[in-house]
């Protein structure tokens, strides 16, 4: 039995991804390109219009995020199926996407086998991941999250700004920003400032 085409449409605002993307998946078997978009807004009026079964959308588009944008497409057709397709690799982006709604996350770096796997599973009704972000996604999930102060102190300290600066700008008071200090060095399990501030940025805390 013939299994029926996945209809596809590809956000991306750089022309030659779009069309490297539209080349790799005309190659695979059962899928076709309906439509492309350049930015967020155009995504969300060819969605509309065109209804593809799968939406491969990128991260970072010009206009808005991919996950702002998969979150208004959302709320027009709760049906949709996204797969984002970004640069962002950190555990945080991706727990961003899953909670807005997205189906599938890759990186921009994967293989088109990748790609092509994702947009199957999704199709077929499965959510998809790579291995490696399930596991940053676990090793996420078993720290204790930063407090938005937390990440002001942090931000901070990766500006090199000593205690009473911090406590300055803040408008703390030094032994409050001890405490905090104190707090994201454990939920991280950070050896010294520095590493707390790399620690935050693989994990999608901090982005410099």
């Amino acid at each position: 039995m013939t299994l029926p085409t996945i209809r596809i449409l590809v956000v991306d605002d750089h022309a030659m991804i779009r069309l490297g993307l539209i080349g790799a998946l005309s190659s695979e078997p059962g899928m076709e390109v309906v439509g492309q978009a350049r930015n967020g807004r155009e995504a969300i009026e060819l969605h509309a219009k065109l209804a593809p079964d799968i939406t491969l959308m990128d991260g970072i588009l010009p206009d808005m995020h991919g996950v702002d944008v998969t979150r208004e497409i959302l709320a027009k057709n709760l049906a949709a199926k996204i797969i984002l397709i970004s640069i962002n690799e950190t555990a945080e982006d991706v727990r961003r996407a899953l909670e807005a709604g997205v189906r599938g996350y890759v990186p921009k770096s994967c293989e088109q086998d990748t790609i092509a796997q994702a947009i199957r599973s999704v199709a077929s009704g499965k959510d998809f991941l790579p291995s490696q972000l399930i596991r940053r996604l676990a090793e996420r999930n078993a720290v204790v999250g930063l407090s938005h102060r937390e990440v002001d102190v942090l931000r901070l300290i990766a500006k090199g700004k000593a205690n009473k600066e911090i406590a300055m700008e803040l408008g703390l008071s030094s032994d409050t920003v001890k405490t905090h200090i104190t707090h994201l060095m454990r939920k991280l399990d950070a050896a010294d400032r520095t590493h707390a501030v790399t620690l935050a940025i693989e994990q999608g805390f901090l982005r410099m």
